[in-house]
């Protein structure tokens, strides 16, 4: 048996197969392992820069920090010609409530 047929059968082995997938994922570059970048949230009532615009993520923890109640559902939704964030919280009274933010003023309604 040749060297070469001898290191094809081991690479065929699941000990072979493993031992070449760590060595590929070694090799890959670590980007995005790291902590996000911490963006600002907008408080309510305060404007956030017009080259930001909020993300539904961040329009959702806001609203679920300032209502203390449950997020069931968000969704990006067109009023006019702009895009509003459309929220639903279920409030501590059992209560649903429908809250909109804005993304590019952080403003809810």
């Amino acid at each position: 048996m040749t060297a070469r047929s001898l290191l094809w059968r081991s690479a065929l082995s699941p000990l072979g197969r493993l031992v070449i997938a760590v060595v590929l994922l070694i090799g890959l570059p670590a980007t995005g392992l790291g902590n996000p970048p911490q963006v600002p949230m907008a408080q309510p009532g305060h404007l956030i820069p017009a080259s930001d615009s909020m993300s539904l993520n961040q329009a959702t923890r806001m609203v679920r920090e300032q209502t203390g109640g449950r997020i069931l559902s968000a969704e990006e939704v067109q009023r006019g010609n702009r895009s509003v964030y459309r929220i639903r919280v279920l409030l501590d009274e059992g209560r649903v409530r429908v809250v909109e933010v804005d993304p590019g003023t952080g403003r809810m309604r």
